[in-house]
């Protein structure tokens, strides 16, 4: 580790957060230093002494000798980051504690973050306020200041570098990152952030490539796990006695559960590649909103929940992308089932208010805690709480609800008491700007052929037919659906019953 009274690390992921204070701290210990840890939670400080223990630290020798300090900042600031006020005076009094008790120096670290378009606390601020404390320089004071890479731009990370250095984990260690020259006069500091960026870049494809694969792999399969589950309970191949159905219907819901991780997967692949395009069409909000309350009647049912709809009468209809709109609603009526217990009740209700479409899903489930607000919109994250994490789930569809919101140029909230309930309010604007030229451009290279199918199936199935091809194209684009409809199989019973009812809309011969 550097010797300097600030120092700054960019990290990666919480894996990589850890490690670096693990060898901060371990560092401290074994010169006689005073080490305050700040954590953000009691998971967070269960799972430091768990590291500190495993990098050979006897945390309780430490912690019993007052030499290791935990803090959980969280109950200081309600999971929000400490001001620069409040970092002052932890560091103040902590310093002064420390070097009175004869302790040969300070080290404490300050998690740094994006909030509100700036960095919260500000490093700035904490160097003055270092200073302040610090004034004779006589005193062996240092901090680390830890940003995650994904909220640094590139002039801020540049910045970090040619000021101060700043501390990066290439090739497995830990380096320190200098704005210095090699002799053809090239910096080092932009060729070494290429040469990571490239690497980065590289190992980011090739695992989206392979989420994407595993997705198509796994989907095919399970989608025929599904099907057959439900034929059987729907008696096709003939009656089952209650234990047989009881154990089908798990396999149905374990299915259908495996199948949402899978698709959530698949989506944060799509989005981390760059697949941020939006399919603009008129849709019909009342009409949406019921169909997804339709598709989760059956969830529930069980748990005999009230689904209620609240649907102002102006509320018509606006132009997004029906397919990331489904799944944004679909997404945030699941969870308040899901978190809400027997015979509770769920609330979806929209209105259009300026221009802009408001739609709020309440429920009167468990609730969350103010200080997992954010938290609960990052991937793989569920809130801090044992209730919550015993529903189960991977804690990707608030992340990707975020993501779609965003990319509809709207905004997503949350209000929510513990015990009591919560209600997430998304808007997005009715009708968005530059989407004529989007249009175009499709209307240019495709035909649409829509088939409208009876409501106890599909409401319509939209399939994109190429020019200049014969009819008989449609047998081998339906073919190429079945893993969505199940099997080819189970495809040819849905199709069997339903081809009477099919009313089909071709291209008119100007336009072919």
């Amino acid at each position: 580790m550097p010797q300097s009274s600030q120092l700054s690390a960019v990290y990666s992921d919480i894996e990589e957060l850890t490690e670096l204070l693990v060898s901060y701290f371990k560092q401290g210990i074994e010169r006689g230093e005073y080490c305050l840890w700040t954590v953000t939670d009691a998971l967070e400080e269960e799972r430091v002494k768990k590291e500190l223990e495993k990098a050979d630290v006897s945390v309780e020798k430490y912690l019993t000798s007052f030499q290791l300090e935990i803090i959980n900042t969280g109950t200081l600031s309600k999971g929000s980051p400490l001001p620069e006020s409040a970092v002052k005076e932890l560091m103040k009094e902590k310093s002064e504690k420390a070097f009175s008790e004869g302790f040969p120096g300070f080290r404490m670290n300050v998690s740094i973050t994006r909030k509100g378009g700036s960095l919260n606390p500000d490093p700035e601020k904490l160097e003055e306020n270092l200073k302040e404390i610090n004034r004779d320089n006589e005193r062996k004071l240092t901090y680390l200041c830890t940003f995650p890479l994904e909220e640094l731009s590139g002039s801020e990370l540049l910045r970090l570098v040619e000021e101060k250095g700043v501390l990066v984990k290439r090739k497995g260690g830990w380096e320190c990152l200098m704005h210095t020259c090699n002799i053809n006069g090239q910096k080092e500091l932009e060729t070494t952030l290429l040469t990571a960026k490239k690497d980065a870049e590289a190992t980011n494809r090739a695992k989206n490539s392979f989420i994407m694969n595993m997705s198509h792999e796994l989907r095919t399969p399970l989608n025929s796990v599904i099907g057959f589950s439900d034929l059987l309970l729907e008696g096709a191949f003939g009656p089952m006695n209650t234990k047989q159905s009881k154990y089908v219907n798990n396999i149905l819901i374990s299915g259908k559960n495996l199948l949402e991780i899978i698709n959530n997967l698949l989506d944060i692949s799509r989005l981390e590649a760059g697949e941020k395009t939006l399919k603009y069409e008129d849709v019909d909000v009342a009409s949406l909103i019921g169909e997804v309350r339709m598709n989760l009647l059956s969830p529930a049912s069980v748990k005999k929940i009230n689904v209620e709809l609240k649907i102002d009468p102006s509320v018509g209809n606006v132009e997004a992308d029906i397919s990331k709109l489904r799944q944004i609603l679909y997404n945030l009526v699941s969870n308040a089932i899901k978190f809400t217990p027997a015979r509770g009740k769920v609330v979806i209700s929209a209105c259009k208010k300026e221009g802009v479409l408001e739609v709020k899903v309440s429920d009167n489930g468990i609730g969350i805690s103010e200080d997992s607000y954010e938290k609960i919109f990052m991937p793989f994250t569920q809130a801090d709480s044992s209730a919550a994490r015993g529903y189960g789930g991977a804690g990707l569809g608030l992340f990707i609800v975020r993501n779609f919101v965003d990319l509809h140029g709207g905004d997503i909230s949350v209000d929510s008491e513990v015990g009591k309930g919560s209600t997430f309010t998304f808007t997005i604007p009715a009708k968005p700007e530059n989407t004529s030229l989007q249009e175009n451009e499709t209307k240019n290279t495709h035909d649409i052929l829509r088939i409208t199918c009876p409501k106890n199936t599909h409401d319509i199935l939209g399939i994109t037919c190429p020019k200049n091809e014969s009819l008989f194209h449609l047998a081998f684009l339906i073919i190429e659906l079945h893993h969505y409809l199940w099997t080819g199989r189970l495809f040819l019973l849905w199709f069997s019953e339903a081809v009477k009812k099919l009313t089909i809309e071709l291209p008119s011969k100007a336009q072919m």
